[in-house]
């Protein structure tokens, strides 16, 4: 087991329940009732492939004999562009959702249920907003191969903010569904998400970069198997003329989907560059062997030294 395997078991998990939540929501899902047509069978084989999925990538990562050491900043376009298109998916949202709150004041019509709430509405504009400058900030350290925030480690904050009211706004109005699997996919996704950005800002940050990256792989792939399996299949009904009640604003949903794609490069390229093999002994205890090895090559070297001299008779 290894962290490359994870990654895999990651990628076949949010395809296939990609694949497996359209055929649901297409042939056994009606729009007009909003209740299932199989009982709700369908429903818990996707949710059950994707907890499977999620949970066996995660131990995967636990029984991986990788050591995650600290962020090494190398110069990555894949991830700098994905960075700039999560950042651009963020300011068009806060964008429009302040537009349609504007007129909100105005009309009193709007698309979002949540402007009933301003307080909770305007912390998650701004949310967004403040996440997407620093999407676009940090992109610019992925593109010269620099940590951008070496020097502002707190800055990164911004998206552990976004993350605490994404997951308010979604608990409070739009977990509403009448199907259970419906409001798990919304609620673990957004807290999944959550706790990524969060140890992402410590490993980014500096503090404990080993059980930052460690626990950053676990909810990071919980966070991008059940995003990606639940708002993307929505995104893609909504090409087809298919959406149901309790489903998150598209542009919302848009915005936490350009943040779980950002996440999964940024596992797969932190792979790449800053996880090694741990030896058997363990990390600590060679690098305690190390130290007494050159301790004992310095005193032989004084010893020499000292006795160096020959004995020569007149």
């Amino acid at each position: 087991m290894n962290v490359g395997n994870a990654l895999k078991v990651t990628c076949v998990g949010f395809a296939g329940g990609v694949l497996l939540r359209v055929v649901q929501m297409l042939f056994f899902y009606d729009y007009e009732t909003g209740f299932y047509t199989d009982n709700g069978l369908m429903a818990w084989i996707c949710l059950g492939f994707v907890v499977i999925s999620s949970l066996l990538a995660c131990v995967m990562c636990f029984r991986s004999r990788r050591y995650f050491g600290p962020y090494v900043p190398r110069k990555n376009t894949a991830l700098g562009v994905v960075s700039v298109l999560s950042g651009a998916a963020l300011l068009a949202s806060s964008v429009l959702q302040f537009l349609d709150y504007m007129n909100y004041q105005k009309t009193g019509a709007s698309a979002y249920d949540s402007t009933k709430r301003g307080a909770i509405h305007v912390a998650f504009i701004v949310a967004c907003l403040l996440f997407g400058v620093i999407q676009f900030y940090v992109s610019l350290g992925f593109f010269q191969g620099k940590n951008n925030l070496a020097r502002v480690p707190l800055l990164y904050l911004a998206a552990v903010v976004w993350g605490v009211a994404y997951l308010v706004l979604v608990y409070v109005f739009y977990a509403k569904s009448s199907s259970f699997v419906e409001n798990f996919f919304a609620v673990i996704g957004g807290a999944s998400t959550l706790l990524a950005l969060f140890y992402l800002c410590k490993l980014l940050a500096g503090v404990d970069e080993e059980g930052a990256a460690k626990r950053l792989f676990v909810a990071g792939i919980c966070a991008v198997i059940f995003t990606v399996t639940y708002s993307f299949a929505n995104l893609a009904l909504l090409l087809l003329g298919k959406s149901y009640s309790g489903e998150i604003p598209a542009m919302t949903q848009l915005s936490s989907l350009g943040v779980a794609f950002f996440l999964l490069v940024f596992l797969v390229t932190f792979r790449k560059y800053s996880l090694r093999r741990t030896p058997k002994s363990g990390p600590q205890r060679i690098a305690g062997r190390e130290r007494e090895v050159s301790s004992g090559q310095k005193a032989g070297e004084e010893k020499k030294s000292r006795g160096g001299r020959r004995f020569r008779p007149n």
